[in-house]
């Protein structure tokens, strides 16, 4: 009876560790993704879009990272308002980087 109550507990306890290491992997999986979305929104490229369609495109993700770049791009918009004529070429990039990766989450 020991012997089994004493397995018992052991296989709980393992259980709780296999749940506990599997709740970490998927936070550390989510906070690599931020990061990589994070690099990505900044550095209008090819590759970037590509980064951001990846994670954009998993029904898990799509309304926190589309929500994102619509807070993005509205951002970077009122700073081409608010610098009209004398806007940087840098925000311009920008804001058409954020409206193609919008486009292609939203259209696969």
């Amino acid at each position: 009876m020991k012997a089994t109550l004493i397995l018992l507990l052991a296989l709980v306890s393992s259980i709780a560790h296999a749940t506990e290491h599997e709740e970490q992997s998927t936070q550390q999986q989510i906070g690599a993704m931020v990061q990589s979305l994070a690099v990505a929104i900044d550095s209008p490229s090819a590759k970037s879009v590509e980064v951001i369609a990846n994670y954009g495109t998993d029904s898990r993700y799509y309304v926190m990272i589309r929500g994102w770049l619509v807070q993005e791009l509205a951002g970077v918009e009122s700073q081409l308002a608010a610098q009209g004529a004398q806007a940087e070429p840098q925000l311009i990039v920008k804001a058409k980087h954020l409206h193609t990766a919008l486009r292609r989450i939203d259209l696969e």
